[in-house]
C-alpha cells in the first residue's frame, strides 16, 4: 500500500525508513467509486492525498454553468487543492473519481505536525509544488505554441493509457475544443 508513495518520496527527497513509518501513521487508505466527488466546489479542502491506483479528474464552471474538465491526476502523484492549501479558501474545482480509486489521504491539519516531526517534508512539499508550477507553466506554453494535434499526441506520450480511460468529452474539455473535432483529429490520425 505504501510502496508508490515511498517511491515517489524517495526520487526527490533523503529520508530513512523510520521517519518514512513516522509520517505514514497520519495517512488513512480510502476508496473511492467511480462518479464520487473527493471535493465539491465550494468546499474547504482539508486533505492532501497520494493516488496509488485509479484516475481523477478535476473540473470548473464555465461562466454558463457548463462543468469543464481542467486536469487529471494519475497514479503515483499527489493532489489537493493547491490553490486553498496555504490559504483557507473554497474550492473553485471538483475533484471527481473516473473510475475506482485507491488513495492515501493526509488531514491538512497533520501537515504541521509531521513538518516539526520531520522537516525534510517540507522540502518534499516545496518540491511538490515547484513540480505543480513547472506542470502548469508547460501546459500553458503548449497551449498557445503547439497545434492541436501536437498537443493530443504529447498527452497521448505523457499518459500512455489516458485516452482508453479518460472519455472522450473530458478530453475535449481539456484541449478547449468540441468533441466531435476531437473525435475527427482521432480518425485522422487513425488512418495514418
Amino acid at each position: 500500500m505504501y510502496s508508490s508513495v515511498t517511491e515517489y518520496i524517495r526520487e526527490r527527497i533523503t529520508i530513512s525508513d523510520e521517519e518514512l513509518e513516522s509520517s505514514f501513521t497520519y495517512f488513512q487508505p480510502k476508496t473511492f467509486i467511480k462518479g464520487e466527488y473527493l471535493l465539491h466546489a465550494g468546499q474547504y479542502c482539508r486533505f492532501v492525498g497520494f493516488l496509488n491506483k485509479g484516475l481523477i479528474m478535476t473540473t470548473i464552471a464555465d461562466q454558463t454553468g457548463n462543468t469543464k474538465a481542467t486536469n487529471f491526476i494519475y497514479e503515483g502523484h499527489y493532489f489537493t487543492y493547491t490553490e486553498g492549501l496555504h490559504l483557507n479558501v473554497p474550492s473553485h474545482k471538483n475533484f471527481i473519481a473516473l473510475e475506482d480509486c485507491e488513495a492515501l489521504m493526509l488531514n491538512k491539519k497533520d501537515l504541521e505536525v509531521i513538518f516539526k516531526e520531520t522537516p525534510k517534508y517540507e522540502t518534499l512539499l516545496n518540491i511538490i509544488l515547484a513540480e505543480e508550477i513547472r506542470r502548469l507553466m508547460l501546459n500553458e506554453q503548449a497551449d498557445k505554441t503547439m497545434s492541436l494535434k501536437e498537443r493530443y499526441l504529447n498527452i497521448e506520450q505523457q499518459y500512455p493509457n489516458a485516452f482508453q480511460k479518460i472519455p472522450l468529452k473530458y478530453l475535449a474539455d481539456y484541449l478547449g475544443i468540441e468533441a466531435p473535432s476531437l473525435s475527427r483529429l482521432r480518425k485522422r490520425l487513425a488512418a495514418k
